[in-house]
């Protein structure tokens, strides 16, 4: 086979993968320029003609702060001659959605061995990556009530004593258990508990802020972190309301009977400074509150001026 015939067989051949393969694949030159893509990266693009990509950059294609960031990337492997095998990387499509991506990058030598470019190729994965955060929120999250389950938890609440300490501010833990929730499995069956489990949920997702952390961890346990208190009381306030509105939560009375709470409160630093103690102290104050039904109690009655 002479050398023009080899020649456009492998022009041939570089036209069929360019044209039909699943992966975004382009050549850039040392400024980073795209010399040669394929339509897939056309396409995903939204652009009609790959000619339009020719001489772009990732900043043209992507905006600044993504092209920077492959810029990077670009020049390391270029200069290096190192490949890029692997790279997880996103950035946000016109829709605003995430765009997931799996990379890799070589230098492009010319017949003397000099680099000239790059080759790139890029796989999107965006099902493998919500996949995998699905996976993330089963093992962080209640599957009845998407609350943060007991991993969570006490994840944020590591994490709380460590912001605590740094700052010398104060926060609460709050442990709150529904009264007679087993009578009402029992009576009204399990469907109707679950729906009232997910009601209680929902209500108490509506009285705390963003960044507090309400929790369900088994039954009818609920537990929340209350970050920066800045008063004391600040915790029986909230207490208080949860139990007014679960007593009048319309929602609540149309599934069944009435539902209320006993809710035990422990404070940082002063009932304790680690996440176990902190939680036993508002679980003994909860069973404290259990004894009466319908109220709250803290673990040490706090020290408020008068």
């Amino acid at each position: 086979m002479d050398n023009e015939l080899q020649n456009m067989e492998e022009a041939w051949f570089l036209n069929a993968i360019m044209e039909n393969v699943a992966d975004s694949i382009y050549f850039k030159d040392r400024q980073c320029r795209i010399l040669r893509a394929s339509r897939k990266m056309a396409i995903t693009n939204n652009l009609e003609s790959i000619d339009v990509l020719i001489g772009k950059t990732d900043t043209d294609l992507y905006g600044e702060e993504f092209g920077q960031k492959t810029q990077i990337d670009d020049l390391h492997v270029m200069e290096t001659g190192q490949p890029l095998i692997g790279l997880v990387e996103s950035h946000s499509l016109e829709n605003g959605e995430p765009n997931w991506t799996l990379t890799s990058k070589l230098p492009l030598r010319n017949a003397e061995g000099k680099i000239i470019g790059l080759l790139g190729i890029t796989r999107e994965i965006n099902d493998l990556k919500r996949t995998e955060l699905d996976l993330q929120h089963v093992a962080t999250h209640d599957i009845l009530t998407s609350l943060p389950n007991r991993y969570l938890f006490f994840n944020r609440l590591d994490h709380a004593i460590l912001r605590a300490k740094r700052q010398k501010t104060q926060f609460a833990v709050m442990y709150i258990d529904l009264d007679n929730f087993k009578l009402i499995n029992d009576h009204l069956g399990h469907d109707t508990g679950d729906r009232m489990l997910k009601e209680v949920s929902n209500l108490l997702k509506g009285i705390f802020r963003d960044s507090d952390t309400v929790a369900r961890i088994g039954g009818d346990e609920f537990v929340i972190l209350i970050e920066s208190i800045n008063k004391v009381i600040e915790p029986e306030m909230i207490a208080k309301r949860i139990l007014d509105e679960l007593s009048k939560d319309k929602k609540l009375s149309a599934i069944g009977e009435k539902i209320s709470a006993s809710i035990g409160i422990s404070l940082y630093p002063q009932d304790g400074k680690d996440a176990s103690s902190l939680t036993k102290a508002a679980d003994h104050a909860m069973y404290q509150a259990k004894a009466t039904r319908n109220t709250f109690r803290y673990f040490t009655a706090p020290q408020i001026p008068e």
